[in-house]
This record gives structure tokens, C-alpha cells and sequence, in this order.
């Protein structure tokens, strides 16, 4: 085998593995495509209802919570004034509990927003990977499509000297006519 047929082979290896490489960042890229997608249908579901419960306030009520269960537990109180307290608790984790899905949702979007975010970024990434392959590409085409006019050019060459040559059996029938 020649130089140029195993450069011409070592080409296509590299192409090979570049397109490969490309096909498996385009699958990618349509599969977060997707994702982010569903993500913003998602973010559109929880607006109305976080536009809704804007109001509702949850850290004081956990807060006062956990003053009340502080005061509970490091102070001595007379068992009729634990039993207030107690009580206390109690009410305000009822109220918890009626909040405890606005705080859910509210964290929901947090994550929602994360996965878009980041689902975006990767796409940009990928976008920036897939740019960089197709200049490669380009570059290893153009390289490809030169050794196979080098290739071509030295076939023709062969077979035009082919064509120059004189087969023995030729010469000798030449003689015998002479």
C-alpha cells in the first residue's frame, strides 16, 4: 500500500469518527431541545398559580414556629403555659401545612428555571462543539478530496503509460510481419 492510499484511509478514519462523534452531539441537542421544551411548558403551568399565592408568606410562620419550640425547649414553664405553647405549635403548623403547597410549587420553579438554565448552557456548549466538527470536517473533506485527485491523477498516469507500452507478444508479431 502507498503513502497516499494509507493518508487517503487515516482521512476517512478521521472523518469516520468526526461524524459519528456529530451525529451522537445532534441526538444530544435534540433531546435537551426537548427537555427545555417541556421545562418552559412546565414553567407556564405554575405561573397562574404562583401569581395566585404571590402573597402568602412562609418564612414567618416558620420562623414563629421555631421561636415558639425554642422557647419551649429551653425555658421552664408552668405545664398550663407549655400547653399555650403547644398549642401554638400545633396552629401554626396547620397553617404550614395549608402554605406547604405554594412553598412546593415555589421551589418547583426554582428547579424548573435551573433545568432550563442549564439545559440552555449545555445546548450552547454543544453548539460551540458541533461549529468546531464541521470546520474539521471541512477541513479533513478538502483533504480528502485532494488525495483522491492525486490518486485519480496517478491512475491516469499509469494507464497512459500503460498505453505507451509495447506488449512482447505485440513485438513479436511486428518482427514476423517484417
Amino acid at each position: 500500500m502507498t503513502d497516499a492510499a494509507e493518508g487517503f484511509d487515516t482521512l476517512q478514519t478521521k472523518i469516520k469518527d468526526l461524524e459519528t462523534r456529530k451525529m451522537e452531539l445532534i441526538e444530544r441537542i435534540k433531546y435537551l431541545t426537548r427537555r427545555v421544551r417541556y421545562k418552559r411548558f412546565e414553567q407556564k403551568a405554575l405561573e397562574p398559580y404562583l401569581e395566585q399565592t404571590r402573597d402568602v408568606q412562609i418564612a414567618p410562620l416558620r420562623k414563629r414556629r421555631n421561636m415558639v419550640e425554642f422557647r419551649i425547649a429551653t425555658a421552664a414553664y408552668t405545664p398550663r403555659m407549655e400547653k399555650e405553647l403547644l398549642k401554638e405549635v400545633k396552629k401554626l403548623d396547620e397553617q404550614l401545612a395549608g402554605v406547604r403547597e405554594v412553598e412546593r410549587a415555589r421551589r418547583k420553579k426554582q428547579y424548573v428555571d435551573q433545568d432550563i438554565e442549564q439545559g440552555e448552557k449545555e445546548m450552547a456548549d454543544i453548539e460551540n462543539a458541533l461549529k468546531d466538527i464541521r470546520e474539521k470536517l471541512r477541513v479533513l473533506y478538502d483533504d480528502a478530496k485532494a488525495a483522491r485527485m492525486v490518486a485519480k491523477r496517478s491512475a491516469a498516469a499509469a494507464a497512459s503509460a500503460e498505453e505507451d507500452m509495447v506488449a512482447l507478444g505485440d513485438l513479436a508479431l511486428i518482427e514476423k510481419k517484417d
